[in-house]
């Protein structure tokens, strides 16, 4: 799983203070160590010259002035019994009658003995680690206020991917501007520029759309009206089918129009193998004798958007019978696959070539350039959650939609030809 930036910051910033304080307590302990070192050097010299006056003289008070002059004081009973204790008696059984250094964990005394009395001295001055605990703690704040200083820059970071995620989903109307002057600023700035832009351009492609499509609905109903006077049945049946089929176009092209915009909200609903048929066929126009389909299903049940799955088989349908030599195309189930199939050569590219919008082959000779339905046909699968497969068996083009059935039904009835028939 991916960590976020701030995850990684967070990450970082325990990695840096966690590190930092572990060389700032081996440096502290190292210096005290090295600092109780040299102390028990300088009070063993301290010792030596002591021991020299005791056994020169024999005369504690010149050894009491000489450890004053150096900076000793006598420690309190209090703090001389609790030595005592320490050492169980170690000293005061000592038959030592010169001096000698006495060592209490990390404190170091020198120990005078007298006519049966023991005396500790310790030393007044003492090393100062003041200077070290500032600098570990300057040290601290100052990676604290790098991690905070960091963390501020990144917020305006998370409430601009916020927003970006809000304009992937189709929302228009936000605002990126930040008042700051970097290139988080900047970047925010040319984002929300970016926007304006766009909602612009998707307000005046919309606004062009509905306008198109409102200037032709009134000629269209128009001639619907003049069509129904005509006298000549047949002529008048042919008018008004490509009226009709005129004003279906235009529907479709506001389905395409929201399928290329990513903006067209799928409504699922359950429906039957001959409604599905039954509805590509009249969406198809087909003259009777010029074309001909071979439909070799069961009444299979679906369940998708009834409007966006016609139409992508409408396509697939439309494109076989174009480029079939016999002008016959077979649409059959295998399990719960749907494949559309027809006679001719295979195709010289790629699937994911002819999915592009307006593709032709280079040599318009050998050309199986399907224009803009195979991109209508992969935007509306995507847009269903369906796959498209291309393959080419027994000199036939087969065209698979998978996993579009929901379940069997049963036989084919009524409206559509029966199993195996011509349409």
């Amino acid at each position: 799983m991916p960590f976020s930036i701030f995850s990684k910051i967070v990450f970082l910033f325990v990695i840096s203070i966690t590190s930092f304080a572990a060389f700032s307590y081996y440096f502290i302990r190292s210096q005290i160590d090295h600092e109780n070192f040299q102390t028990q050097i300088r009070h063993q010299q301290f010792i030596t010259t002591i021991n020299q006056v005791l056994a020169d003289k024999n005369n504690r008070y010149s050894a009491e002035v000489y450890l004053h002059e150096l900076g000793f004081q006598e420690i309190t009973q209090q703090e001389l019994h609790e030595i005592l204790d320490k050492q169980k008696g170690i000293i005061e059984n000592d038959e030592n009658p010169l001096a000698r250094i006495i060592k209490v964990g990390n404190k170091i005394f020198i120990s005078l003995k007298s006519q049966g009395d023991t005396v500790l001295y310790k030393e007044i001055q003492k090393t100062s680690y003041r200077n070290y605990y500032f600098a570990i703690s300057v040290g601290a704040f100052l990676i604290t206020m790098i991690f905070v200083f960091m963390l501020q820059g990144f917020i305006p970071i998370n409430e601009l991917r916020k927003k970006v995620h809000l304009f992937s989903s189709g929302e228009m109307d936000i605002e990126c501007k930040l008042d700051q002057q970097d290139e988080i600023g900047d970047l925010a700035l040319a984002f929300d520029n970016a926007i304006k832009k766009i909602k612009g351009m998707n307000e005046s492609r919309i606004l062009f759309l509905r306008a198109i499509m409102h200037e032709l609905r009134t000629p269209i109903a128009k001639g619907m009206i003049v069509a129904e006077m005509v006298d000549n049945s047949v002529q008048k049946e042919r008018l008004l089918t490509t009226f009709k089929r005129l004003n279906a176009l235009i529907e479709q092209f506001a389905r395409i129009e929201q399928l290329s915009s990513k903006n067209y909200k799928i409504t699922k609903e359950m429906f039957l193998m001959d409604r599905l048929l039954e509805h590509v066929k009249n969406m198809l126009l087909l003259d009777k004798g010029s074309a001909c389909i071979v439909a070799n299903v069961p009444n299979h049940t679906l369940e998708t958007d009834f409007e966006l799955f016609s139409l992508v088989v409408k396509n697939l349908l439309d494109n076989a019978l174009k480029y079939s030599p016999d002008r016959q195309v077979k649409i059959e189930t295998i399990g719960k696959d749907i494949a559309i199939s027809n006679r001719g050569e295979p195709l010289k590219e790629d699937l994911m070539h002819y999915f592009k919008p307006y593709f032709h082959h280079e040599n318009p000779s050998e050309a199986h350039g399907f224009g803009l339905g195979m991109y209508i046909i992969k935007s509306a699968l995507d847009t269903l959650e369906l796959r498209l497969s291309y393959a080419y068996k027994d000199e036939r083009n087969i065209f698979t939609i998978h996993g579009c059935i929901l379940q069997e039904f049963g036989p084919l009835f009524s409206k559509v030809p029966k199993r195996g028939a011509r349409v």
